[in-house]
């Protein structure tokens, strides 16, 4: 009898050691938590086993076009599972065994070999649907007691509870401390007063689900005055910046929006105007000037009056009340008859708002 039970276990272990729908390496995506560039699938339902090996996999498909599903024995870690790639036409996992108890994982694949976040795991017969984003995250810290900080947020879901993780400017997520919060603010004490501290909240829809994490937003150390700053690349020569004009009460597609104009000593400009409804951690690409969350303008002086923004993104990385922290890249076009292209990369925007 015990002999018996040593070969099922073993067999079970060699299944999960060798049997994968794509024989592809582990993703280090699985192992890092970072801000993610597109969205999650909803609404992830698994069936119940059918005759006893395969079970249908459901989901919200307006995420995307194409999903990966990763599963393995209940508990597994992400990233040691069994992945099978998804589209809207396919829905089933065979060569299951209903003796098992398996946990299944979904996450969209977006362009650039990017990926969503997480959704799961679910068991099944069951099923799991999103979890809102906290949005206008902020972190404060206090002016009577330098040791304290208060991080509020604004709730999106009927989720009532939170974490929030901090630690030294630039800490990787998984590292710092966790604290748990049954509302939208929580008070962080035992700050050094001469350390700059980052943080970053997230709901908490079930026991085992929760949101991506939404931040880094800073607090400068006690007593450091925060400058602006502003560099970017055009055609690969470094833009210098000799000053930057700021103006939180612009309008974008008719909505307020916070301009960022940087010219450097030759007049040229580089002219940013981003709506004040974007999510910090978010990749926002041109689509279409009717819906996009901001404008790009190259300019340079008479007679090369580079102007219109053909494509590019930007990504927010922190948004507060009183400050703005971005990347971004666009290709600028130039005026008939040449229709020179100038390329500009590598930009990076950290700004006070007025």
């Amino acid at each position: 009898m015990i002999k018996n039970k040593i070969i099922l276990f073993i067999a079970i272990i060699t299944m999960f050691g060798f049997v994968s729908c794509e024989d592809e390496p582990v993703d280090p995506d699985f192992l890092v938590e970072v801000p993610n560039p597109c969205n999650e699938p909803s609404l992830f339902t698994v069936s119940s086993f059918i005759n006893g090996n395969t079970v249908r996999i459901d989901w919200d498909k307006a995420s995307g076009d194409a999903w990966e599903v990763q599963y393995g024995i209940n508990g597994f870690v992400l990233g040691t599972g069994i992945t099978v790639n998804f589209t809207n036409t396919s829905s089933l996992i065979s060569g299951l065994t209903d003796t098992i108890s398996y946990q299944f994982y979904i996450r969209t694949k977006c362009a650039n070999s990017k990926y969503s976040a997480w959704v799961g795991p679910v068991s099944p017969g069951s099923s799991v649907t999103s979890c809102a984003l906290p949005t206008n995250v902020t972190a404060v810290r206090s002016l009577t007691d330098t040791s304290m900080a208060t991080v509020a947020w604004t709730v999106n879901g009927d989720e009532n509870s939170w974490q929030v993780e901090y630690g030294n400017h630039g800490f990787v997520l998984g590292s710092g401390t966790i604290l748990a919060s049954l509302s939208p603010t929580k008070t962080i004490s035992n700050l050094i007063e001469n350390i700059s501290y980052d943080f970053y909240v997230r709901s908490n829809c079930t026991s085992n689900q929760n949101s991506d994490w939404v931040g880094p937003i800073t607090i400068n150390a006690f007593g450091v005055v925060s400058t602006d700053a502003f560099s970017a690349l055009i055609d690969g020569v470094e833009f210098f910046e000799t000053d930057i004009n700021i103006n939180p009460n612009a309008l974008h597609n008719g909505l307020p929006s916070i301009n960022i104009i940087a010219t450097n000593a030759n007049n040229d400009v580089i002219d940013i105007n981003v709506e004040n409804d974007v999510v910090v951690g978010t990749e926002y690409f041109n689509t279409d000037p009717l819906t996009d969350k901001f404008k790009f303008i190259y300019f340079e002086p008479i007679p090369i009056e580079f102007e219109t923004d053909t494509d590019g993104s930007i990504i927010i990385t922190e948004r507060t009340a009183t400050r703005i922290k971005g990347t971004f890249y666009f290709n600028a076009i130039g005026p008939a008859p040449t229709f020179l292209i100038r390329n500009v990369t590598v930009g990076t925007f950290d700004v006070a708002i007025p």
